[in-house]
């Protein structure tokens, strides 16, 4: 485990060093597993634009991009930008998820 340092009430500080660290750390648990549905909501909508994406254009992102035509009208363009924002924000938050959920076990 790694050290931090954190402001806390002076409240806190006056309790037993032991008792700090179960409270500290049970804080930072619930805090970590709110911030952990929060991100799976996020990325699930990630996902829902993605799926529609894939489903306009019959294909996964990878490939649009890769046969994204010289000639392509403007929606494409904006299409391909939101589909390529939505791609990065699923692939960080699936990372982060990832590492959060390793915290509960």
């Amino acid at each position: 485990m790694q050290t931090i340092t954190v402001k806390v009430p002076n409240i806190i500080a006056d309790i037993y060093k032991s008792e700090q660290e179960e409270i500290l750390e049970s804080a930072m648990r619930h805090l970590i597993f709110s911030r952990l549905g929060e991100k799976r909501r996020k990325f699930n909508a990630a996902n829902k634009k993605i799926a529609a994406f894939e489903k306009r254009y019959g294909m996964k992102f990878k490939e649009f991009a890769d046969t994204f035509p010289d000639d392509a009208d403007l929606r494409q363009h904006e299409d391909w930008v939101e589909w390529s924002h939505f791609q990065e924000v699923r692939d960080r938050l699936g990372s982060l998820i990832k590492k959060l959920e390793k915290i509960g076990e």
